[in-house]
C-alpha cells in the first residue's frame, strides 16, 4: 500500500508539473496574473482536475517577494497586475489528481534580464539548486522539524539571502501530503485559493497530533516534533526586488529520504 501511494502522489504531482510547465512556456510581458491563472485552470482542466489543495497562483516582479501589506491569503490572491520585460514571475498550484494531492512550483523570467538583475536571479536559483540538494542529507527523522527549518534559513542567510518563506501562513517551509484520499479530496470548489481538502485535512491533522501523537502535518520553525512521510517543501528566498521558490516532494521515512523529483524543476520519477 504505501508504494501504491508514493505512485499516486508521483502522479499527481506529474499532472501539475507539466501543466504549470505548459503555460510557463507562454508567459510573456503584458501577461496579467489573472490571465496566466486563466491558462493555468484551463490547462488542469484538460488533465480532469476538479479539485484542489488550492487554485493556482500566480506573482509577478516585486510581487514575488511576498512583501504586501495584509492577510496573506488575500493579497497572494491573482491580481491584474501585469509583467514587465525581464521580470521575474512564479507560478504555483496545488491539485487533487484521482483523490491524491500534488503541489509544483516554478520560477521563471519575462525574457532575458541584463546586468545586476540577472546575475542576482542565478544566485537565487543557485541556492534553491543547493538547498535541495542538500535537504536530502538534512530531512532525517532524527532531525526534529525546528532543526530542519533553521538549516534551510542558515544557509540562505549565509548565501546573503532573504528568507521568504517565513511569511507564508503559518511560516511553513513545507506541509505533509499524507491522508489521502479522504472524504474532503472531493469537497466541491469555494472561490480561489485556498480550498476545504487543505483546510479541513490540516485541521484534523493538527487535532490527531496533539491527541495521539501523529506527525505535525507542517514543516515550520518552532513546529513540534520530527518530520515523516511525504511533504510538499516550499524553501522560497529573495534579494533586490524579487524573489523565487521551487515546491517539490520529499519522502521522508525510516528508510530512506529522496525527493520525488530531484531536479529543480525536473521530472517527478515516484
Amino acid at each position: 500500500m504505501r508504494a501504491d501511494y508514493v505512485r499516486g502522489i508521483a502522479h499527481a504531482q506529474r499532472v501539475a508539473r507539466e501543466a504549470i510547465l505548459t503555460v510557463a512556456e507562454g508567459v510573456k510581458p503584458g501577461d496579467s496574473e489573472r490571465e496566466v491563472c486563466a491558462r493555468m485552470e484551463r490547462e488542469f482542466s484538460r488533465a480532469h482536475v476538479r479539485h484542489w489543495l488550492h487554485t493556482p497562483y500566480a506573482w509577478w516582479g516585486e510581487r514575488t517577494r511576498f512583501d504586501w501589506p495584509g492577510r496573506w491569503e488575500t493579497s497572494a490572491l491573482p491580481t491584474e497586475r501585469v509583467l514587465e520585460p525581464g521580470e521575474a514571475f512564479i507560478l504555483d498550484a496545488a491539485p487533487i489528481v484521482a483523490g491524491f494531492p500534488a503541489d509544483f512550483a516554478y520560477s521563471g523570467r519575462a525574457g532575458a534580464a541584463a546586468g545586476e538583475d540577472a546575475s542576482a536571479y542565478l544566485d537565487l536559483l543557485a541556492e534553491l539548486t543547493r538547498v535541495k540538494a542538500a535537504l536530502v542529507d538534512w530531512a532525517t527523522p532524527e532531525e526534529s522539524a525546528a532543526e530542519l527549518c533553521a538549516r534551510v534559513e542558515q544557509s540562505m542567510h549565509a548565501a546573503g539571502l532573504d528568507v521568504i518563506h517565513t511569511r507564508y501562513p503559518a511560516n511553513v517551509l513545507g506541509h505533509t501530503l499524507e491522508g489521502f484520499p479522504n472524504w474532503s479530496s472531493s469537497a466541491p470548489r469555494l472561490g480561489t485559493g485556498f480550498q476545504l481538502p487543505l483546510l479541513l485535512t490540516y485541521a484534523k491533522g493538527i487535532v490527531l497530533h496533539h491527541l495521539w501523537g501523529a506527525p505535525y502535518p507542517f514543516l515550520r520553525a518552532n513546529g513540534p516534533g520530527r518530520p515523516l512521510g511525504l511533504y510538499a517543501v516550499e524553501p522560497h528566498l529573495g534579494r533586490g526586488a524579487f524573489g523565487a521558490k521551487f515546491e517539490s516532494v520529499l519522502l521522508i521515512d525510516g528508510t530512506e529520504t529522496r525527493w520525488l523529483d530531484p531536479g529543480l524543476f525536473g521530472e517527478v520519477v515516484g
